[in-house]
C-alpha cells in the first residue's frame, strides 16, 4: 500500500488552529487523510492529486506546487481536518464499547453543540476550498492536471463547485399534517 503524502503535518495543525497540543498526533493525521480524500481531491482532481502525492514522497515539491499546498489548500484542510477531527476527539473507542471522553476539569460537548461546531468549521473549509477551486480555475496555465486529470476508470474530475446545501424540506410537521387533513377531508378546505 502506498504511503499518503500529508498535504498538511499535524504539528502545523496544533499550531494553527484550536487543537492542543497534547492531543495525540494519530487522531490528527487519520483526520488529515480522510480530509484530503472526501474534500481536497474532488476539487483539485486526481491528476493534481497524485501528482501532489508522488512530489511529497519523493520530496521533490516544485515551486508552484508549494505556493498551492501553502496558500490554498492547506488554509481549507485546516478547517476540514477540524471538521473531521470533532467525533475521534469527542469519542472513544475501545475493544468493549464507545465511550464519551471526560476528564476532571472540563466536560465534553453534548451532540447539538458538536454539530454546531462541526457546521462552522464546515462553513470556514467550504470558503477556503472554493477560494482554491477559483485559484487552480484563474491559474489552469500553471496547472494542466486541473482540466485533464487522466482518463482511467477511477479518475477523479475536479468539482465545478465546492459549497454544498441542504434540501429545505418545509417547516414541520404541522404542515405535513395539515395537508394530509386537506387530502382526506377535502371538504374542510
Amino acid at each position: 500500500m502506498a504511503t499518503i503524502g500529508l498535504f498538511i503535518n499535524p504539528a502545523v495543525i496544533k499550531n494553527t488552529t484550536y487543537i492542543d497540543e497534547n492531543v495525540d498526533e494519530k487522531y490528527i493525521r487519520v483526520a488529515i487523510e480522510t480530509a484530503q480524500q472526501l474534500f481536497i481531491e474532488p476539487i483539485i482532481g486526481s491528476g493534481i492529486y497524485d501528482q501532489l502525492q508522488t512530489q511529497i514522497n519523493a520530496g521533490t515539491l516544485t515551486a508552484l506546487n508549494t505556493t498551492l499546498l501553502t496558500n490554498k489548500i492547506q488554509p481549507a484542510l485546516e478547517y476540514w481536518t477540524l471538521h473531521e477531527l470533532i467525533e475521534p476527539l469527542l469519542y472513544k473507542f475501545n475493544n468493549k464499547n464507545i465511550a464519551k471522553k471526560n476528564s476532571d476539569n472540563s466536560s465534553p460537548i453534548d451532540l447539538d453543540e458538536a454539530i454546531h461546531l462541526k457546521g462552522k468549521f464546515r462553513n470556514i473549509a467550504e470558503y477556503r476550498t472554493e477560494r482554491l477551486r477559483l485559484y487552480l480555475v484563474e491559474n489552469e496555465s500553471d496547472y494542466p492536471l486541473f482540466y485533464n486529470p487522466g482518463s482511467a476508470v477511477d479518475t477523479i474530475h475536479p468539482k465545478n463547485i465546492s459549497f454544498s446545501q441542504g434540501w429545505y424540506l418545509g417547516k414541520s410537521n404541522e404542515t405535513l399534517k395539515s395537508a394530509e387533513e386537506r387530502f382526506e377531508n377535502p371538504s374542510n378546505c
